[in-house]
């Protein structure tokens, strides 16, 4: 209990706070892990279903903001190395680029984009329970390092 209570206490300027590490370290998922726990358990009597919604939504959307973040900052680097590819190719002469059609496809691949985030929008609408927390959640696990 003491080395909870030390972690917990522990200061945002603390330079161990800045190593990157899974979503588990955060102590907003301890929090919302315990209250979903606590909710699971029945620990609280009455309120054990809203704060098993609100502990859950929160640690779902942690993980994926966590996921997102993770998968953005690969898909950036990615698409960086084939831009510094296609850029030495061309200059090379090794190949030609048709930009009418690399605008089309851009244009097809973002509305399909677009389509499939509502589509996420809605089944994460629908899975988890607390609105709030679930947004709340993306938030900080998509800022979490």
């Amino acid at each position: 209990m003491k080395l909870l209570w030390n972690w917990l206490r522990r200061k945002v300027s603390d330079p161990r706070e800045l190593e990157y590490g899974p979503p588990w370290q955060s102590k907003s998922v301890l929090a919302s892990g315990l209250a979903a726990g606590a909710g699971a358990l029945g620990v609280v009597g009455s309120s054990s279903p809203l704060l098993m919604g609100f502990g859950g939504s929160y640690l779902g959307g942690f993980v994926i903001g966590w996921c997102v973040r993770r998968f953005v900052k690969a898909a950036f680097v990615c698409a960086g190395v084939a831009l510094l590819a296609i850029g030495f190719m061309k200059s090379t002469g090794w190949i030609a680029i048709d930009w009418a059609g690399v605008e089309s496809w851009v244009h097809q691949t973002l509305q399909s984009l677009q389509s499939g985030a509502e589509g996420l929008k809605q089944v994460l609408m629908g899975y988890l329970p607390s609105a709030g927390a679930g947004s709340a959640g993306i938030f900080f696990g998509f800022r979490k390092k």
